[in-house]
C-alpha cells in the first residue's frame, strides 16, 4: 500500500499492533505514563492480566487492560497528566489514552493541546516516522 500524506483532517489513533510488529512492549510504556500512586499499585506491569470493566454509563461489561483503565479513570484527571512541557508525541499518546483510543484528527487533538497548532501536531504524528504507534486510523 502506498503512503499517502495525511492532513489536519486525517483521523489518527494508537495502533497497538505496531508495538508488537516493532518488538516493543506497550505495557512498559503505559506504566511510565501512570501517576506515582498508580505506579505503586501496579509495580509489575508485565504480569497484569485483563480485568472485567463495567462502563459507568451503560453498565456494559468488557475485558480491559488495568493500566489503560487506571490511566483513563485516575491519572488523566491529574492536572499534570498533559501539559505544555511534554513532547508533542507523548502528549498526543496521552490524549488517545484519555479518550479510549477514539480516532482523532490533528484538529481534534488541538482541542486537548491548545498550545500546539493542528499543523504542528500533524508534523509529528503524520510523518513517515511512527511515534508510540500513533498512525492514521483505517
Amino acid at each position: 500500500m502506498a503512503w499517502k500524506r495525511p492532513s489536519t483532517d486525517t483521523p489518527f489513533h494508537i495502533d497497538w499492533e505496531w508495538w508488537a510488529q516493532n518488538d516493543r512492549n506497550y505495557r512498559l510504556f503505559l506504566h511510565e505514563q501512570l501517576c506515582e500512586e498508580c505506579r505503586r499499585r501496579f509495580p509489575s506491569p508485565l504480569t497484569l492480566a485483563e480485568v472485567d470493566w463495567i462502563d459507568p454509563v451503560t453498565a456494559e461489561v468488557t475485558r480491559a487492560d488495568p493500566l489503560q483503565m487506571c490511566l483513563r479513570s485516575e491519572c488523566a484527571h491529574s492536572p499534570n497528566f498533559i501539559h505544555e512541557a511534554l513532547p508533542v508525541a507523548a502528549a498526543v499518546f496521552r490524549v488517545f489514552l484519555m479518550v479510549g483510543n477514539r480516532a482523532l484528527t490533528p484538529a481534534d487533538l488541538h482541542e486537548h493541546l491548545p498550545w500546539r497548532t493542528p499543523e504542528m501536531i500533524l508534523q509529528v504524528v503524520g510523518g513517515r516516522q511512527v511515534h508510540y504507534g500513533i498512525r492514521p486510523a483505517a
